[in-house]
């Protein structure tokens, strides 16, 4: 049942059609549903966060209730008084009664000592009908007047003798309400006071002129006459744990009641997402690509967008200057009309959102393309002929740097061609002087001799093999000069085909294996490549002859009794041949002009190897030709020689 069913839907090619039809939908969905489930996701972690801090309140509120409630049992119990609830309780009540009965502390300053403490003897700290004064102990002090106000009767003159030290931030009235006190608080301003945050009445002209202290007596023992408040003090707390642990319990509840439906909501969109990444999946990579181009979305933002890029500059700017204009008035509108209506509001906020996504970005591109082009041409007339302008974005402009390219390109190509000529004939006039001159001499010379009547039939024949091989250098010579100075001008084509690069290095070290030079170095070939067979769509003559020209280059410049090693590597697109060998005369030259026509390793020109400086030059040419790069690097008296193709 199951399988026909499957067979069906597969089978269903209307269905298939409308899923192609909507797969810029379903891309649109899936985003959609990912991002809720990061949303829920960030919702679980805030509400198991939520549970946690809830539990950890609940408990401690538990625990403190259950304190509460043995200290209830002890009537002369007063451990259950916190400093927080000290502080909430009697602190601020004390501090709430000292300003009401001193006008916000002016009767400081208003009454002598003498007065205060005649005042002090009868301080009563009382708040419906209940007595705090053996709760709460104090001592504000006026630092501008001297003056303090303080129910601490007992030590009224210790404070009067210390007073000056208790008015300032030495520490000696910490030392005292800290000895004295439980639970104290102490203020060097009246900002810092139990009820300055809490009480409305708190206007204290001047508050960094007093110092305020309130404490909880450290030898206070439970007292009949505190048993009201104390009980008042007790079932209010009671009352407050209680409506702590109520409401948590309750929060708790509620909190896992919706993490329960987010873990459910986060399930369905879970399955949602996986039925639409099946459909994605059977609809495969074609259907889908074909999808997203036949989506009407995509036509019409992609017809309005190559309609827009096809406009005249002058629209462009017409319509960058009108749209900024109308996003300024909006801006303006929003930030001026406080008691805007939600709807139009909201088309405002989306009004600029286009406007930042869809305008501003093009305003941008298409302002920078137009420095770039300006700066392009500004490099250009300055003389650098290899700058390229990138091509891309708006097509108006797109098209002027194309032409811009253009014209540059063809000037720059002209310019070179006549420096390639220029330097061509410099070159062959200044350095195949002295590689001519040598060979033409012998020939000269052997030739004389020949011309003589009384020489041998033994040297006749010597000077003529004399003449042989310096009129087959010569010819060399000359044919290496026509060879570089074709491939320079660029009139060389290539006969590319399939080539086993393997069998072509093994052919050409194969070669050169018989020669005197090889056999008198006593030298080694070691070839080493990656794999059996590699083959590339190369000149193989041409290649050949690069190889040749390495090889021989090898033999002429390699120590005696040394090895040459030839190997190939792997690359991701291509491979590298490496010809690496120790060089018999010191590497001191520069690795750039080797590649120079005529350049040779020896620099006087005048050293027993033979050879024009033509050999890298070729190669190199050769090797550019087929798209490839060709360089040199030394590791001591190691020299190497490397090709990427």
């Amino acid at each position: 049942m199951v399988t026909k069913l499957k067979n069906k839907i597969l089978n269903h090619q209307k269905l298939w059609e409308v899923l192609e039809k909507i797969v810029l939908i379903i891309f649109i969905l899936i985003f959609i549903l990912s991002f809720a489930i990061l949303n829920n996701i960030d919702t679980l972690y805030s509400n198991n966060n939520q549970i946690n801090v809830m539990q950890r309140a609940l408990s401690a509120a538990k625990k403190n209730l259950e304190h509460i409630n043995k200290a209830e049992s002890m009537s002369n119990d007063t451990s259950w008084i916190t400093y927080e609830l000290w502080l909430n309780e009697c602190a601020r009540i004390g501090n709430s009664y000292v300003y009401d009965n001193t006008n916000s502390l002016k009767l400081l300053s208003e009454k002598s000592q003498d007065e205060l403490d005649k005042i002090s003897m009868f301080v009563k700290i009382v708040k419906e009908e209940k007595i705090y004064n053996n709760l709460v102990k104090f001592i504000v002090i006026d630092k501008s007047k001297n003056t303090f106000l303080t129910n601490d009767i007992n030590n009224i003159e210790f404070i009067k003798n210390n007073l000056k030290l208790f008015s300032e931030e030495n520490g000696e009235l910490y030392k005292y309400i800290s000895n004295k006190g439980k639970w104290y608080n102490l203020a060097y301003t009246s900002e810092g006071a139990p009820a300055h945050t809490s009480y409305q009445g708190a206007n204290v002209e001047n508050p960094s002129n007093f110092v305020e202290a309130y404490w909880f007596p450290k030898d206070y023992t439970y007292l009949v006459e505190n048993e009201a408040v104390l009980k008042s003090i007790l079932n209010k707390v009671k009352e407050d744990y209680e409506n702590i642990i109520r409401s948590n319990n309750t929060n708790i509840v509620n909190v896992k009641s919706y993490l329960t439906k987010n873990k459910i909501s986060m399930l369905t969109y879970l399955i949602m997402i996986i039925l639409l990444l099946l459909t994605l999946y059977s609809l495969g990579k074609e259907r889908i690509c074909d999808g997203i181009k036949q989506s009407y979305i995509v036509k019409i933002t992609q017809a309005i967008s190559d309609w827009f890029e096809s406009r005249s500059a002058f629209f462009k700017i017409a319509v960058f200057v009108l749209s900024t204009s109308f996003v300024l008035f909006i801006l303006a509108v929003l930030i001026l009309s406080y008691n805007l209506p939600y709807e139009l509001a909201i088309i405002c906020i989306l009004c600029i959102l286009f406007y930042l996504v869809a305008i501003l970005p093009k305003i941008i591109k298409f302002s920078k393309y137009i420095d770039e082009i300006a700066n392009g041409i500004d490099t250009i007339t300055s003389g650098d002929l290899d700058y390229f302008i990138e091509e891309k974005g708006d097509k108006s402009l797109s098209r002027l740097a194309h032409n811009i390219n253009k014209l540059n390109k063809g000037f720059k190509v002209s310019i070179e061609d006549q420096i390639k000529n220029e330097k061509l004939k410099s070159e062959l006039v200044a350095n195949v002087s002295h590689d001519l001159k040598t060979p033409l001499t012998s020939i000269i010379n052997y030739t004389d001799i020949l011309l003589r009547e009384n020489i041998s039939a033994e040297e006749k024949k010597e000077c003529l093999n004399v003449l042989n091989r310096k009129s087959l250098k010569l010819k060399t010579l000359i044919e290496d000069l026509f060879e570089i100075s074709k491939i320079n001008s660029g009139k060389v084509e290539l006969n590319r085909s399939s080539v086993d690069v393997i069998e072509l290095v093994g052919q050409s070290i194969a070669e050169y294996s018989d020669l005197e030079i090889y056999n008198n170095k006593n030298l080694t070939f070691i070839f080493k490549p990656f794999t059996k067979k590699i083959d590339m769509n190369l000149d193989g003559k041409k290649m050949s002859r690069v190889f040749e020209n390495l090889i021989n280059n090898a033999l002429k410049y390699s120590l005696e009794n040394t090895r040459v090693f030839v190997e190939i590597e792997d690359l991701k697109k291509g491979i590298k041949i490496s010809f690496k060998n120790v060089s018999s005369t010191a590497l001191d030259f520069n690795k750039e002009e080797i590649f120079e026509r005529f350049t040779r390793g020896d620099k006087s020109r005048n050293s027993n190897i033979d050879g024009s400086g033509l050999g890298l030059a070729i190669a190199k040419s050769i090797v550019e030709l087929h798209g490839g790069r060709m360089y040199i690097d030394f590791d001591g008296d190691m020299f190497k020689v490397i090709i990427e193709l």
